[in-house]
């Protein structure tokens, strides 16, 4: 009885490796050899890739090289199969025999010469002296799953460069308006206040035409007030002007007279310029983080950090208020911090958002600078 159900066993084991969909297979040396700290294991390899054949194979596996049997591969060495990138596979075969096993994925090549991408457990086999006979592999050609994550990720990149553009054509838009705005809005309502001035002081006082005249004067004073709002919104002329610095310490006064937030900026900066598309990342992602803070965190305080080196920009938002959970920190449900991500990406920088309820939230900014900003 146990003869028989040996001899089922065997069977069984010998079609589950003849009919599985995944290459099996065993590549035997001629003769066995010692890898440890007492030989070459440079020479070893020069052996092993010429010695060790493949002995034994399912169709799963020819199927795979587009083999028209089995037999067409039987006597393979390793050599052949890697001919076309002998210095990788001798690297990945050296760190196969340190570790005994490995899972890995392998650009390989079908017997045409076309290129496949293969994703495959192998197991070394040792004799009764710990020597290594040879190995057992498991493999599966991914060629087309591959491809497809390559389509995929061109395609993010694709994606995100267009995100990096229309960034930048929307900031060159958002300075053209405000400078139009601040200039020719502004110059003709200032001109028109002057020439409502100069018909008031020439007319007699008293009268209810003067008084027209004052009440004009002041809606164009509270229209250039709206102008000077806007275009500052669109652009803060402070930015193109003074620099990075100075525009954080502006919005931050302005943001705790807006809101009554109590505002603490540190400021650590030298005199390294930062290029204008990171200056103006980082500024909306000051803008947008404190935003969040007005609209979400009833927070009490908030700090404002910016450090800059000659290698990198460091902005840092940190708030008391109720803290930002996981769920909307996840997916796309806050298109706010969605912008903020991609912002720092464009610059070639990280965004860390982090927060506990009741424990306020901490929105950090790092990015190169220089030479590392332009990688």
């Amino acid at each position: 009885m146990t003869t028989f159900a040996n001899l089922t066993n065997e069977r069984l084991l010998e079609l589950f490796f003849s009919q599985s969909l995944d290459g099996f297979f065993f590549m035997m040396l001629d003769e066995p050899v010692e890898w440890s700290d007492r030989v070459d294991k440079d020479v070893v390899l020069d052996y092993v890739f010429v010695h060790q054949r493949m002995t034994k194979l399912n169709r799963a596996m020819a199927i795979q090289y587009q083999a028209v049997s089995p037999d067409q591969l039987l006597g393979l060495t390793v050599a052949e199969f890697f001919a076309h990138d002998i210095a990788h596979a001798r690297v990945r075969w050296r760190e196969f025999f340190d570790r005994g096993h490995l899972h890995t994925e392998t650009d390989e090549r079908r017997l045409d010469g076309t290129p496949m991408h293969i994703e495959g457990d192998y197991m070394v086999i040792y004799d009764e002296q710990s020597r290594i006979a040879g190995h057992f592999g498991i493999q599966r050609d991914i060629t087309d799953r591959h491809l497809a994550a390559q389509r995929i990720g061109a395609s993010q990149r694709e994606l995100r460069a267009l995100a990096v553009r229309l960034q930048q054509v929307r900031e060159e838009e958002r300075t053209s308006i405000a400078r139009e705005i601040h200039d020719e809005l502004g110059q003709a309502l200032t001109g028109l206040k002057l020439d409502v001035a100069w018909m008031k002081h020439r007319l007699p006082s008293g009268q209810s035409l003067s008084e027209h005249c004052q009440s004009v004067m002041q809606r164009i004073d509270g229209t250039l007030g709206a102008v000077r709002r806007i275009a500052t919104e669109l652009r803060p002329s402070l930015l193109d002007q003074l620099g990075l610095p100075a525009t954080v310490e502006w919005q931050g006064q302005e943001f705790a007279a807006r809101t009554g937030v109590e505002v603490s900026l540190e400021m650590c900066s030298d005199d390294i310029a930062v290029p204008d598309d990171l200056a103006s990342s980082a500024f909306r992602i000051l803008q947008e983080a404190l935003t969040n803070v007005a609209r979400h965190a009833n927070a009490r305080r908030v700090i404002i950090r910016l450090l800059r080196t000659p290698s990198f920009l460091q902005l840092e938002v940190v708030d008391d208020g109720i803290g930002i959970s996981d769920a909307q920190l996840d997916g796309t449900a806050s298109l706010g911090l969605v912008g903020m991500r991609e912002r720092a990406l464009a610059c070639g920088g990280e965004l860390a958002i982090s927060g506990r309820p009741g424990g306020g939230t901490a929105v950090l900014l790092r990015a190169p600078v220089g030479a590392g900003h332009a990688a």
